[in-house]
């Protein structure tokens, strides 16, 4: 993965932001999410997915709003799918990327030849989206995140 035993995680920088698919895309994985990247941007140079785990999820996120905290954000907010997480589609890592990803898997070539996934929790993978490197919600700077209730 091109890493350095001893490399502080916050030191690598992340080209890609992955949430959600069947794995961490429930409402609850939304919401933990949203609530860390609500009232902030996704960094310079930081292309953020979220994709709903299903249709009802990505209805009930719509209804809830979460959606437009995601495109508030720069955020693409994309319907319900596999995207990333296959990366069976034109939603894949280059060779040398790196992605921070709430999928399940992060086998070599996952999610692009020659890409570097990271697996996080939502609300590492939005911290990151924000940051632009592997980050806590306590790396953000005013640490206003609260967890929603069933998260």
């Amino acid at each position: 993965m091109g890493l350095t035993a001893g490399q502080p995680l916050r030191d690598i920088a992340v080209d890609t932001v992955f949430v959600g698919s069947c794995t961490n895309g429930r409402i609850e994985d939304l919401r933990s999410a949203a609530s860390v990247l609500s009232g902030r941007s996704v960094a310079d140079g930081v292309r953020m997915l979220v994709v709903p785990g299903s249709v009802r999820v990505a209805l009930q996120a719509v209804e809830e709003g979460l959606d437009k905290v995601f495109t508030a954000a720069g955020a693409e907010w994309r319907h319900a799918g596999c995207s990333m997480c296959l990366g069976m589609n034109p939603d894949q890592l280059a060779p040398g990327e790196r992605s921070a990803s709430t999928s399940n898997r992060n086998f070599e070539g996952r999610q692009g030849k020659g890409g570097r996934t990271h697996l996080v929790s939502p609300q590492v993978a939005a911290a990151t989206a924000v940051l632009g490197h592997l980050a806590s919600p306590a790396d953000l700077s005013d640490a206003a995140v609260s967890t929603p209730v069933g998260a």
